[in-house]
């Protein structure tokens, strides 16, 4: 727990405004818009960073041997316990991410 409070910590503001711009590319802007856009907008990231983010978003996704025995072992749970099953394959998940994000904000 240590790392992740280290590893937000370290994040400066810039990059916090880049991951939310990013952010709101990917997930839509809810805002209602005005006139639509000539130009396609232009993400604040290179190449570079655009790669780590995706390595990023598909360590998020990656199954292994922990979250698919938590997934095995979910339909013998009650209902209380299947949710909280979720958050612990989501916990791991995330866990897997630190050392890629770190990578990206950290001192490279």
């Amino acid at each position: 727990m240590a790392d992740l409070q280290e590893l937000l910590s370290s994040i400066s503001d810039e990059d916090m405004a880049k991951l939310k711009n990013v952010a709101e590319s990917l997930m839509g802007n809810t805002a209602p818009k005005e006139q639509p856009k000539k130009t396609a907008p232009m993400l604040p990231f290179d190449e570079n960073m655009m790669s780590k983010l995706m390595s990023v978003m598909g360590q998020m996704n990656k199954e292994d041997s922990r979250t698919r025995l938590i997934l095995d072992l979910k339909p013998l749970l009650n209902e209380d316990r299947r949710k909280k099953a979720d958050e612990a394959i989501k916990f791991l998940q995330l866990m897997d991410t630190l050392p890629l994000l770190k990578g990206m904000f950290g001192n490279e």
